[in-house]
């Protein structure tokens, strides 16, 4: 058959057209483009029909716009857009040119028309009818749950949200058309109401503007309702459907006008509520209480993961399928791979495959999943019943390669340096010069960033809770909570305090970033820098309390007055976020690692010139095979340390540009890196929650401190050199004794 998209055709579905080029009917051309030969009408529905096409012997889906007014095609050439840029089994594909106009004979007004790949199968709400509405398993919705919200990952790294996350707009690959993919794959659909996240639009819903209100009933949040809608709304519609398909029932089978909430656990007591609160914080009704980015969902996925897993052995009701490839270890492969040449790791039920990733310009990696495998979390093939009572602070805690006994979370141990070529450790010791000294606690999420004040006092820590709590570092004792970012629902990325010892500065991370800058000795609020960026993930101040430092989500530094809190400049040059940034021993450098498996080192100028930073030269330094997440210069600022999820902490001299060394005596991603006051000794927080001190004339593996019972983002040492302070994904901050 051949169907004929004139919209003024009087019988488009004319049979004897089955083999002709040109309609009997309008005298349109059959064969849209020269090459698209229309099969079938599959649907209609909002501004148009979707019909299935013939493209030289392959079944592709072609999208026909029917509506004529400006929107509608603003609309539909966002959708085009959107899906040509996006590259994912996730996602359908649409090939350069896929969105074309197609002139009907006699009209003169053109047809829009959007092809993409046809995607074998069925949508969750059409899936769900098959099986008479029979809820899906636990295992199947952390599984699907990933697959999602990595797939809003590559979407919202793009800088767009989808407006539209419910059953039928989530497509279920058919099993013949998923060997690629080595199990069920999901497929999100229907990008024509997309949105393109911008400072301009951030700004415009801050101050109440109502943009186009794009609204599924049961699956859109208030602010969408509302018209402001905003990327987090997403994982509102994300929510809402697990909901329907942990029930198979309909979200609003379950709302309770009067309390204004979903009342549907009682439908799916088959999960566990720690999956069940996790579901109702995705559904919470400010977006500002739900997960603020995807990367924030994906580890949450893997800590219910594990917990859900570890319970599993002993009641066999939560038990995952494949132990070896726990969640865990593939959201570690993830953030390892994502900026691999392109290799980006795709997780959950989905085995690990490659796709290019063109918003980056690298290059295919070919052996992706067996370096994703080689450079996983560490973790053993097995891994070993997690007690009920341990909670959430252990189910990270000790499954690593080397075979170490178990830590639990209040334990501070020092494990020793490994021989050559000997990973397994028999046994925990104590070392009479470094000890831990204490442990603070009252954060309620991960511990982000830490700072120790110059005169060795106070430290500082920041975290995922949105709070700043400022403590007396020689007693623990809680001086004073700073909740400024978490009542505005903002994240704390990091903390500075300046080397005067006047000022502490934060930043929030997310769609929308802010810096704030406090009077560290009264905790007075003296300024906010609001929309510096489209969010935060790194500051720095530097050595004479003059300028600030901040590292961007889109891959750009910042340059402001610390004083006034002016604008100065932006440095551009990275393809991903800038994780870490540092000012050199004489402020003359600041050095930037990021996403991107880069190093950049940029000279800063004394005095601004109007059209932004004055003299200054970039300098980049190559090495790592993976995302940097920390740098750190050495205390007389001849050579700079550089983490990476490449595992392994690198050593450059900066005079060269050259690489002086490699410590790898580990497996696993190095979130952190700090030189000792005296230089003599570098440590590095890793992916498993243990610290690892090198000393830097000889390269060998000084000691292992073990007791976080997850990844420690942050350290820090004291001025004095006594003390190292670490913050963790366990939610605390620990202070380690050196001598």
């Amino acid at each position: 058959m051949s169907y004929c998209i004139n919209p003024s055709c009087p019988r488009p579905a004319d049979p004897l057209n089955a083999k002709n080029r040109i309609c009997r009917q309008c005298g349109s051309e059959l064969v849209v483009a020269g090459r698209y030969r229309i099969v079938k009408l599959l649907g209609t529905g909002g501004f148009g029909q979707t019909f299935e096409v013939d493209d030289r012997g392959f079944p592709k889906v072609l999208k026909v716009l029917t509506e004529q007014n400006p929107k509608a095609i603003t609309l539909f050439k966002q959708e085009a857009a959107v899906l040509q840029r996006l590259r994912h089994p996730g996602i359908p594909a649409v090939e350069p040119g896929g969105y074309f106009t197609f002139s009907p004979r006699y009209s003169k007004t053109p047809v829009h028309c959007l092809v993409m790949e046809k995607i074998q199968g069925e949508n969750l709400e059409e899936w769900l009818a098959t099986r008479n509405h029979e809820p899906i398993t636990q295992q199947q919705a952390v599984g699907w749950l990933l697959q999602l919200t990595e797939i809003l990952h590559q979407v919202h790294n793009q800088q767009y949200f989808h407006r539209d996350i419910k059953p039928a707009n989530i497509m279920l690959r058919d099993p013949t058309q998923i060997k690629a993919f080595g199990t069920e794959q999901l497929t999100l659909i229907d990008f024509g109401s997309a949105r393109e996240v911008s400072g301009t639009y951030l700004a415009k819903m801050a101050v109440g503007q109502q943009g186009t209100v794009i609204s599924s009933k049961g699956y859109a949040p208030p602010e969408q309702e509302n018209g402001k809608p905003v990327p987090q709304s997403d994982f509102f519609g994300l929510g809402r459907t697990f909901v329907q398909l942990l029930t198979g029932k309909h979200p609003l089978d379950f709302y309770d006008p009067l309390n204004d909430e979903l009342r549907w656990r009682q439908a799916a007591p088959h999960i566990s509520p720690k999956l069940a609160d996790f579901i109702d914080e995705l559904m919470a009704r400010l977006p500002g209480k739900r997960p603020q980015t995807t990367e924030v969902i994906l580890q949450r996925l893997a800590e219910l993961d594990l917990i859900l897993h570890s319970r599993g052995k002993s009641r066999g009701r939560f038990m995952v399928l494949n132990p070896p490839h726990r969640l865990l270890d593939k959201l570690a492969q993830w953030k390892m791979q994502l900026v691999l040449g392109g290799g980006v790791v795709l997780f959950g039920v989905v085995a690990v495959t490659q796709v290019n990733v063109y918003q980056f310009g690298f290059s295919r990696l070919g052996n992706a999943g067996a370096v994703a495998e080689q450079s996983a979390l560490e973790v053993t093939q097995e891994v070993s019943p997690v007690p009920e009572n341990a909670g959430e602070t252990a189910v990270a805690a000790v499954n690593s390669r080397d075979n170490s006994p178990p830590v639990k979370a209040d334990q501070g141990k020092i494990l020793p340096a490994s021989s050559s070529g000997n990973r397994q450790l028999s046994q925990t010791i104590a070392v009479n010069d470094i000890k831990l000294s204490n442990t603070l606690t009252g954060h309620s999420q991960d511990v982000r960033s830490v700072a120790v004040s110059p005169d060795g006092m106070a430290i500082a820590s920041g975290s995922f809770d949105g709070t700043i709590k400022i403590w007396n570092l020689e007693t623990g004792t809680l001086i004073r909570t700073l909740t400024d970012h978490s009542d505005a629902g903002e994240m704390v990325s990091s903390v500075a305090i300046a080397p005067n010892g006047t000022l502490l500065v934060s930043s929030s991370n997310g769609y929308g970033g802010t810096i704030k800058i406090w009077n560290l000795a009264t905790g007075e609020l003296l300024y906010t820098i609001a929309g510096a960026s489209f969010g935060i993930s790194s500051i720095a101040i530097s050595p004479d309390s003059q300028l600030l430092a901040s590292g961007s989500e889109e891959g750009n530094i910042q340059l402001w007055n610390l004083d006034s809190g002016d604008f100065i400049g932006t440095f551009s040059g990275h393809l991903g976020t800038v994780f870490s940034v540092v000012f050199s021993p004489d402020g003359q450098t600041l050095a930037s690692a990021s996403q991107d498996g880069s190093i950049k080192l940029w000279t800063v100028a004394n005095q601004p010139t109007e059209s932004g930073l004055a003299q200054t030269e970039n300098r980049q330094l190559s090495g790592h095979v993976g995302t940097v997440f920390s740098v750190a210069f050495s205390p007389n600022g001849q050579m700079l340390a550089s983490g990476s999820a490449d595992n392994t902490i690198k050593l450059w001299d900066l005079s060269k540009g050259q690489e002086i060394s490699s410590f790898s005596g580990h497996a696993g991603t190095m979130f952190s890196v700090a030189f000792s006051p005296d230089g003599n000794t570098i440590a590095g927080g890793t992916l498993t929650g243990r610290i690892k001190l090198w000393n830097l004339a000889s390269g060998e593996l000084v000691e292992t401190l073990s007791g976080h019972s997850r990844w420690v983002e942050s350290i820090v040492f004291s001025p004095d050199g006594d003390r190292l302070a670490s913050g963790s994904g366990d939610r605390t901050i620990r202070i380690w004794g050196i001598r």
